[in-house]
């Protein structure tokens, strides 16, 4: 296997672990007082609409500055 197979095969990997875990952050973040009322498809668009905006404010900062 290629150096860069290896690596797209890594990022992969990675990738569905970080999700899980911004799964797991997002869940956490939406069990506060402000978010008690939501219920059912109300919550479940909340937190894939939370888990979106996470996703851009991640790839921005990693298009946008020097790591």
């Amino acid at each position: 296997m290629s150096y860069t197979k290896r690596m797209d095969y890594k990022a992969q990997e990675i990738a569905k672990e970080s999700i899980q875990e911004i799964y797991k952050y997002c869940d956490w973040a939406l069990d506060g007082d402000d978010f008690q009322n939501l219920e059912g498809n109300e919550y479940n668009e909340a937190h894939s609409y939370l888990m979106s905006l996470v996703a851009m404010h991640i790839a921005n900062k990693l298009l946008t500055d020097k790591l």
